[in-house]
């Protein structure tokens, strides 16, 4: 479908703002680009607070360019519906990534790995909220939206943030809302956040530590209904990550705790802050990490994907290894005999973008009075006793002689009762709180909703989406049921006190064969139209016309001896060949559209979106039969990219053999000749089995080498015997269909 100058092919994600769209953007004939449109949905699209926060927003993310900061390329309206075209990104959000861990049995992410992206993550926030505008003065972006759904990792093992500063525009287009409203993915918010007090950097880095502890644990550190959550966030509580997962490095877990510090003075100042002490923990307790690592992981999680798309993945033995020790580094406890999973009390859950409204809860969002250090109101601590289950205390008055007077000494006996009563009280208390941490939940999600549930061979009467809750700790059988799909089952192990979510994805069975049909009759045969004559390797004057054939009447880069370069498409090289004569030298550059020859000057050349580049000499050998001297001298090719050059040796002499060819003879050196070269009419030629015709043919001239003619661009040729005629290529024999060569003698030879 097309939308304006962009052409939608799928729609891949829908979400309470916009769709998003797999799309492609042709600038000019045979160049196409990859994007991702995110298509405003119509009712924001109508708002004009909306419309104008969002234009603004747009302009300042254009202006972002990292390499851990999804690119947006453009954005604007086509006919009133409102869009961003930005980078399509290979890989999958980090969202999806912690569900496929889990499916697999990996509950929590590797400390390595998680340590890895989430400084990653920081290095793009902390470029864009030290951005300045034109005038140098400082923009203040921030984030506001920093959640596993907005990070992308791609199969390269590459980080991307997505989604800088639509957050705030959402908010200026809600009409259903107070001002002091605030939205966003509440489990992630900052305690000002919560309260809403002004933002900076420091709240983003709250919202990283909060991603970094969700990698290491396997579950939020802040869990329940929203105003549970809000309520624990602005009070700082919260389990200290090893209370779940002990395995976790005292040095990381003190780098997520000074993350989620309460006060945001506390913090790390900036998020580069933050991402210098992870990337210090890397180099200090995982040496020989590499993020080639984290590539690896994405292939062995998304297996079934990337051989879906034609991508086999081939993992090293050293990281087979790890990923066992990964997944046995989490052991499985065994189930309790009277566990038995109750169903669910309350299967609807929260939406975390609900949307607060401060005005109404207030009060109940200001911090906790500051308690003793060690104490039940310390911030990593999830539970403590309330007011209301502590002991009564009588009332004392004031010391001094009078109420000493008036103080009667209770009876022994009578304090021996009220402290027994108190004690009782307390160890109620603490007997209660211990039980219930020490219970799970476990909450399953299906695709289809509505699914009928059994854990452990018994029945739930609620249907997905539901949560058992009150489960104590152990290994659990959970099967997924639906009519017309797979039964879907795995063997779940839950912790003590973890809350863990399952996505039972069910698959329907293939459809039974259809039934054997009977043998049409056959067709009466078509006559074969008759193959054209075969080409002639070499044709000699006065010939005015003849013809190439682009299945045989090429050179093949890759076997021939041509210096072959691999190259990054999003990068920009600088290639130059080092001084001296630039006879015979060439070059094919490849890249998504297809690829083109040209002659290689000694002058530095720029290549930009190419994927593969071959260097080369067509040596005047070839034809004259003799190698000058200077075509024997070794030349150094250097090409740069990111202010890093590199330097090769490339071949001098490229084999063109004579059946791959067709060479013109019988010319009068002292002439002066046309030539040009034409598509044929009924079988053009291509160098790619339907892909785009040929467009340009390399000519072998005696004494200068290598010369390129255009099609239908004549080209003038004197001092030559003799000519030769080919194309080049680097891929496999689907080439087709034939090339025109004409040649006339515009100029004859001086008489002797």
């Amino acid at each position: 479908m097309q939308f304006g100058k962009y052409e939608l092919i799928e729609r891949i994600a829908a979400g309470g703002m916009a769709e998003i769209f797999r799309a492609r953007f042709s600038p000019a004939p045979g160049v196409v680009k990859p994007v991702v449109i995110k298509k405003i949905l119509p009712h924001y699209a109508a708002n004009r607070a909306f419309i104008a926060m969002f234009t603004n927003e747009a302009r300042i993310v254009m202006g972002l360019s990292h390499g851990n900061i999804a690119q947006v390329f453009d954005f604007g309206d086509v006919d009133g519906d409102w869009y961003l075209a930005m980078e399509l990104v290979d890989g999958q959000p980090l969202s999806k990534v912690v569900k496929r861990m889990r499916a697999m049995g990996l509950l929590t992410m590797p400390a390595e790995l998680a340590a890895y992206v989430t400084a990653e993550m920081l290095k793009g926030l902390h470029y864009a909220h030290t951005r300045l505008d034109e005038q140098g003065r400082p923009l203040h972006i921030v984030h506001r939206d920093v959640s596993p759904q907005n990070v992308l990792v791609s199969y390269e093992g590459q980080i991307k943030l997505v989604d800088f500063g639509i957050a705030r525009a959402r908010n200026a287009g809600r009409e259903d809302t107070t001002s002091n409203a605030v939205k966003g993915k509440y489990a992630y918010f900052a305690p000002e956040q919560a309260r809403g007090k002004d933002l900076d950097a420091r709240t983003d880095v709250f919202a990283s530590g909060i991603v970094l502890y969700e990698l290491l644990t396997g579950q939020l550190p802040f869990q329940g209904r929203m105003m549970e959550v809000l309520t624990k966030i602005v009070r700082g509580q919260f389990a200290r990550p090893t209370e779940l997962a002990p395995a976790i490095p005292k040095a990381l877990e003190a780098i997520v705790l000074k993350a989620m510090a309460l006060e945001a003075s506390e913090r790390y100042p900036s998020a580069e802050a933050f991402q210098q002490d992870l990337t210090r923990y890397l180099a200090v307790h995982h040496p020989d990490f590499t993020p080639t690592e984290l590539s690896h992981f994405l292939s062995l999680l998304f297996e079934s994907e990337l051989v879906k798309l034609g991508r086999p993945v081939q993992l090293p033995r050293e990281f087979s290894e790890k990923a066992q020790r990964w997944r046995r580094g989490a052991p499985v406890p065994e189930p309790e005999p009277e566990s038995k999973p109750p169903p669910g009390e309350d299967p609807e859950e929260e939406v975390p973008t609900e949307m607060v409204d401060l005005e109404s809860v207030r009060a109940e969002l200001q911090p906790a009075p500051a308690s003793p250090a060690g104490g039940d109101d310390a911030p990593t601590k999830p539970l403590r006793v309330p007011d209301s289950m502590q002991p009564p205390r009588p009332s004392r008055p004031e010391r001094g002689p009078s109420s000493q007077a008036v103080r009667a000494a209770p009876v022994p006996w009578v304090r021996a009762i009220i402290l027994a009563l108190a004690a009782a009280l307390v160890g109620f208390a603490a007997v209660f709180l211990a039980v219930r941490m020490s219970r799970s939940t476990l909450e399953v999600v299906s695709l289809p909703a509505g699914a009928t549930v059994r854990v452990n061979g018994r029945a739930v009467e609620e249907k997905t989406p539901l949560q058992l809750r009150s489960l104590s700790k152990g290994l659990y059988r959970v099967e997924v049921f639906a009519e017309g799909y797979k039964v879907w089952s795995n063997d779940v192990p839950l912790k003590r006190g973890q809350h863990l979510v399952i996505d039972a994805v069910l698959e329907r069975p293939p459809p039974p064969p259809p039934p054997k049909q009977p043998d049409p009759p056959p067709l009466p045969k078509k006559e074969e139209p008759p193959l054209p004559p075969p080409v002639p390797d070499a044709v000699s004057w006065p010939v005015s016309t003849f013809e190439l054939d682009a299945a045989r009447h090429r050179v093949d880069l890759s076997k021939a001896g041509a210096l072959k370069l691999p190259l990054d498409e999003k990068l920009t090289y600088r290639v130059t060949l080092s001084r001296g004569p630039e006879l015979g030298w060439g070059y094919y550059v490849v890249n998504a559209a297809g690829a083109a020859p040209g002659p290689l000057p000694t002058s530095p050349q720029q290549i930009k979106g190419a994927n593969r580049l071959f260097v080369f000499r067509v040596p005047t050998s070839t034809l004259a039969g003799v190698t000058r001297p200077e075509e024997t001298k070794p030349r150094t090719l250097t090409v740069e990219s990111r202010g890093k050059p590199k330097t090769f040796k490339p071949p001098l002499a490229l084999t063109v053999a004579p059946e791959s060819r067709v060479t013109l003879s019988g010319l009068d050196p002292k002439a002066w000749y046309e030539v040009t070269v034409r598509q044929s009419v009924s079988t053009p030629a291509r160098l790619r089995a339907g892909g785009a015709i040929v467009t340009r043919c390399v000519v072998g001239h005696p004494t200068q080498g290598l010369l390129v003619a255009e099609l239908n661009k004549p080209l003038v040729v004197r001092d030559a015997a003799q000519l030769f005629f080919t194309l080049l290529d680097d891929t496999s024999d689907d080439q087709e269909g034939r090339l025109i060569i004409e040649a006339k003698q515009v100029k004859k030879g001086a008489r002797r």
